[in-house]
């Protein structure tokens, strides 16, 4: 007689089915991690054996500065004459260059032949010079005549002065420029 054989169907607690996910999880890691060290295994070198860099404590090194731009040396300050100490010029030499100065622009004055009527008129020009004798600005007459008769002296003074400019101005004179840069010059026309 043939015998019936009756399967007997497995019953798992469930307690047991979770404990069996678990554990069946961790065996798949395992072998996913396994499987990773046996690929990377051969290139792995072990963290024990790696080569680890030697650290030296040591002095910070100075921050390197940018260079600096060339700067120029600062130029040396100008000469302003107006602010040297002013050597005054000795009396005998002032008489001097004031009767240089006449002579000088009586050379260049040619005043009208005939003196008009009434009151003499001595033309007076203000005149700027620089060190070298010229003209530093336009003369100016500093008294117009009242009298138009007069008007032609007071012309050949102007003239006169602009006709001399530059002046030769004699070097013994030069070292007390402060003192004859500005002059006025008085023109008479009864010594022409």
């Amino acid at each position: 007689m043939a015998r019936k054989t009756a399967k007997k169907s497995l019953v798992v607690p469930a307690g047991l089915r979770i404990v069996g996910v678990r554990v069946g999880g961790a065996v798949a890691l395992a072998t996913l991690g396994g499987g990773l060290y046996l690929y990377h295994g051969r290139h792995a070198v072990p963290v024990a054996q790696a080569e680890r860099p030697v650290v030296v404590a040591a002095a910070p090194s100075p921050p390197v500065a940018a260079p600096e731009p060339e700067v120029p040396p600062p130029e040396p300050p100008r000469r302003d004459p107006s602010l040297d100490a002013v050597k005054p010029m000795p009396a005998n030499l002032r008489t001097a260059f004031d009767k240089w100065l006449m002579g000088a622009y009586a050379k260049c004055w040619k005043a009208p032949e005939t003196l008009p009527d009434g009151d003499p008129y001595l033309p007076k020009v203000r005149v700027a010079l620089k060190e070298d004798g010229g003209l530093a600005s336009a003369p100016r007459l500093v008294n117009p005549p009242s009298d138009p008769a007069w008007k032609a002296h007071a012309d050949a003074a102007i003239k006169a002065v602009k006709g001399c400019d530059p002046l030769h101005v004699p070097d013994k004179y030069a070292e007390y420029y402060p003192s004859w840069k500005s002059k006025t010059v008085y023109f008479d026309p009864t010594r022409n």
